[in-house]
């Protein structure tokens, strides 16, 4: 027991290349250009575009407060140059170490018996 009787044969046409229209209208809005998956796609993107400008404006604040400090703060100058450039104050003296470890002894060359 339908509720509706079944279409008239001429009307079916109509009501299959209405289907087939939906369905094609259903997966342009979710595949196409500008569809969903394109939009969750862009919103991603989105997050990490903000995530970096974030980041830069983190690294941009540090920079800022370093060139303040640069400027108005002359032991911070001092020190600076001395660890990033090697400069050193009138009348010091510097020792410089190589990396290598001197603690593991070697035999002397030609060291007779």
């Amino acid at each position: 027991m339908a509720l509706l009787p079944p279409p008239p044969q001429k009307y079916k046409a109509v009501l299959a290349a209405g289907a087939v229209l939906l369905i094609l209208f259903v997966l342009g809005a979710i595949y196409g250009s500008r569809g969903v998956v394109d939009l969750q796609r862009l919103r991603a993107e989105q997050s990490r575009y903000e995530q970096l400008a974030f980041q830069q404006q983190q690294i941009n604040e540090g920079l800022r407060e370093h060139i303040e400090r640069m400027k108005s703060d002359d032991r911070y100058l001092a020190r600076w140059a001395r660890e990033h450039l090697g400069w050193v104050k009138p009348g010091e003296i510097i020792y410089r170490f190589d990396d290598k470890s001197s603690t593991t002894a070697s035999p002397a060359p030609n060291a007779g018996p």
